[in-house]
């Protein structure tokens, strides 16, 4: 259930943060090329909506075990060895998001407590700045669900299969 409703958060915030974008670099082509102007905030919107589709596909992608690995380096192991890199994978990509969140959610409350905006709008730049502490935390979720499958063999039948992705 849990997964259930991670992974839908994470397909509407990827579904939002890439119509937005579509439509923002779409309508402004259009008006550039019939107009010969385009709206100042146009270009930060569509970059803004672009980062929450990055963070949150990454978590995505975390789900399905399709982050980018050594793998060609790891299958030379046997499976026990395979294992163990993937648990210590793990623990750094922890690592990692642990210092990501700590330090981008400080910009955002630098973003809130300055009370900037994205340019040309009154959308609040914390709003777009929440997009890496946030998909971090959702790809930190997304970590330990993976560490905790890998631990307990656990894996759910949708992911059973392996993944024939040279990135997973």
């Amino acid at each position: 259930m849990f997964d259930k409703i991670i992974t839908h958060i994470e397909k509407a915030a990827m579904l939002i943060s890439y119509t937005t974008l579509i439509l923002v670099v779409s309508l402004e082509t259009l008006r550039r090329m019939l107009t010969g102007q385009q709206f100042g905030w146009g270009p930060d919107v569509a970059m803004y909506a672009f980062v929450w589709l990055a963070w949150f596909a990454m978590s995505a992608n975390l789900r399905n075990d399709n982050q980018l690995a050594l793998l060609t380096f790891r299958e030379k192991f046997p499976p026990t060895v395979q294992r163990y890199l993937k648990m210590m994978d793990y623990v750094i990509w922890l690592i990692i998001g642990g210092v990501v969140i700590v330090t981008s959610y400080k910009v955002v409350q630098t973003d809130l407590r300055l009370g900037r905006t994205v340019f040309g709008t009154d959308i609040p730049l914390a709003a777009a700045s929440l997009a890496v502490p946030l998909g971090w935390a959702f790809s930190v979720v997304r970590i330990l669900q993976q560490l905790y499958w890998l631990l307990t063999d656990s894996k759910p039948e949708d992911l059973q299969t392996e993944n024939s992705s040279t990135f997973g």
